[in-house]
């Protein structure tokens, strides 16, 4: 019987997969698209594996469910390529909105930690009105790792009570390894893998 999959199988092939985009002269953007199809390709994998399709069932993330989408969200620069290819997709009036919101945010969010970000509770200039992102298709891997299989405790803990959030931990494991074998193809492509933060650069 074979051994199952390791975290670290994960992250080689998000690496190895951000790696052929950069050889092939494709871009950062590309780099990370090519990451989170094998993040997700390697959590599907786990799915069947382990046998976690029910907990997958039980998380209660959905559109319009934004109380995680208050915290300071750390990507590569090929995320944040990805990000801003995906803006420039958007209609006019909807590009300037977030673009003008994205620009607020990064003079809000000056010098603060994340403790501080979250107790502010600054929400991602990616947001419409109505609490939903607008660049979901394109979102990075960070916001991919945020599961949660209880809405509710989500609020309550966003409100301010000290609870623990019940998450997927394969989900949130696998798309943090991806992002480090992402950041370890563009360092050694000769590019920064060093995160930067979400919401303060999107100007």
């Amino acid at each position: 019987m074979s051994a199952p999959p390791r975290y670290s199988d994960g992250e080689a092939a998000a690496r190895n997969a951000a790696a052929a985009e950069l050889k092939a002269g494709n871009g950062p953007a590309a780099a990370a698209r090519a990451a989170i199809a094998a993040a997700d390709a390697f959590l599907a994998r786990i799915v069947t594996v382990v046998g976690l399709q029910p907990q997958l069932e039980s998380i209660q993330c959905g559109a319009g469910c934004f109380t995680c989408c208050h915290q300071m969200v750390g990507v590569t620069m090929a995320e944040l390529a990805l990000v801003k290819d995906f803006i420039a997709t958007l209609p006019e009036p909807e590009r300037r909105e977030l673009l003008a919101r994205g620009a607020d945010s990064a003079q809000r969010a000056q010098g603060l930690t994340q403790a501080q970000w979250w107790a502010a509770k600054l929400p991602c200039p990616l947001l419409d009105d109505g609490g939903r992102c607008q660049v979901h298709a394109a979102r990075p891997l960070p916001c991919r790792a945020m599961n949660s299989a209880s809405a509710e405790t989500c609020r309550r803990s966003f409100e301010g009570e000290p609870l623990q959030i019940p998450i997927l931990a394969a989900q949130h494991h696998i798309y943090g390894h991806a992002q480090a074998g992402l950041a370890q193809a563009l360092a050694a492509h000769g590019l920064s893998g060093e995160p930067v933060v979400l919401g303060a650069h999107l100007t």
